[in-house]
């Protein structure tokens, strides 16, 4: 369930300014798995970068699809595995969104899937239109 997120995140050995103006490496972590914040300077190797990824999944992301009231599809997980990483569990589960989810409202889902479009980042669009369209596939 990383297929997404790699491919909208990309992969940085060495840390930089994400477009929010935050530290980050690996597939945009902001923070190291004990919690310290990356900082300027740090430096990761593509296993470790793997590692921060699958340790922040377990952590964060996956906890959430107990959650909801029924047994997501695969694509389902898949897209939520990205939204949920690029913004948060804890902003994910206190949205509209999830509400509409739980409910299974897919219309409803569909007007809320934007988070992060007003900032206007053309990439963020494709990826929140190809989460999306994965979420729905099987509805």
């Amino acid at each position: 369930m990383t297929d997404l997120i790699k491919k909208y995140e990309g992969l940085r050995l060495e840390a930089y300014k994400c477009p929010a103006g935050v530290w980050t490496i690996g597939y945009g972590n902001t923070t190291h798995p004990d919690g310290t914040p990356v900082k300027q300077g740090d430096m990761i190797t593509d296993v470790q970068a793997e590692a921060y990824l699958n340790d922040y999944l377990i952590r964060n992301v996956y906890p959430v699809f107990g959650k909801i009231p029924y047994t997501l599809s695969m694509w389902q997980k898949e897209a939520l595995s990205s939204l949920i990483y690029n913004w948060n569990a804890s902003g994910f589960l206190k949205s509209k969104l999830y509400k509409a989810i739980c409910a299974r409202d897919w219309a409803e889902v569909m007007r809320q899937w934007d988070f992060g479009l007003k900032n206007g980042l053309k990439g963020l669009v494709k990826r929140r239109a190809e989460e999306l369209a994965m979420f729905m596939r099987d509805v």
